[in-house]
């Protein structure tokens, strides 16, 4: 009897440009992502009506809506509060997930916000270091956007019954405005998506959201 194995196909960087929130929400509407992540700092009017359209979809799907931190200093706790706080403003819930955007420049932040994730029951991307009361998936997360999907593949076929896993994706379109280091490997990264969707059910792999991750610690 075959179990099956999860991923969650995370896209970050909502709210960067509104050419990467289109792409992001296509692929939602096309079930091809069942999470992102948002960055509620760069919130302008002009993005309003995708705001909304996320939030729309969220209560017609499974999708998870989390919030992607941003930090100008080490002074996180602030920070945290300030970031959690804004985007239930926008949203009008909290949100699904945290993770930290370019992470491996605030390194010592992943205890401040794994306290908080663990003080909240939010659930926290696998940085790499799992810890007792925080939920997250079972290993790091993997940064699909600077891979080439051979490793990908290889990847999931270690995938384990029952397990929870996580792949990171920066998708959209090249963005002339957006001063983005993965901008021109966006485009990329939706085709690597779509490809990836393509050979999850013959890995018994089943597409989830950072929902359904949490309702297995309950």
């Amino acid at each position: 009897m075959f179990t099956m194995k999860y991923l969650i196909i995370n896209a970050d960087d909502f709210g960067m440009s509104q050419i990467f929130n289109d792409v992001i929400l296509n692929l939602i509407k096309k079930n091809q992502i069942r999470s992102t992540t948002v960055m509620v700092n760069h919130l302008t009017d002009n993005q309003k009506n995708q705001f909304d359209e996320l939030i729309s979809l969220s209560k017609k799907m499974n999708l998870s809506i989390g919030l992607h931190l941003e930090f100008k200093n080490d002074d996180y706790e602030p920070q945290i509060k300030s970031q959690v706080a804004k985007f239930k403003q926008i949203f009008g819930f909290n949100p699904s997930h945290l993770d930290i955007h370019k992470a491996h420049g605030f390194k010592d932040s992943f205890s401040f916000v794994a306290k908080f994730c663990k003080e909240t029951k939010v659930p926290l991307r696998n940085m790499g270091l799992l810890l007792k009361g925080v939920k997250s998936t079972r290993s790091e997360a993997f940064f699909g956007s600077i891979e080439n999907f051979n490793d990908i593949e290889g990847w999931i076929k270690t995938f384990e019954d029952g397990e929870y896993y996580e792949i990171a994706f920066h998708p959209g379109k090249f963005d002339p405005d957006c001063k983005s280091s993965l901008n021109k490997d966006r485009a990329r990264d939706v085709k690597y998506i779509v490809k990836l969707n393509s050979i999850l059910k013959e890995n018994n792999i089943e597409l989830v959201s950072y929902l359904d991750l949490a309702a297995t610690f309950r």
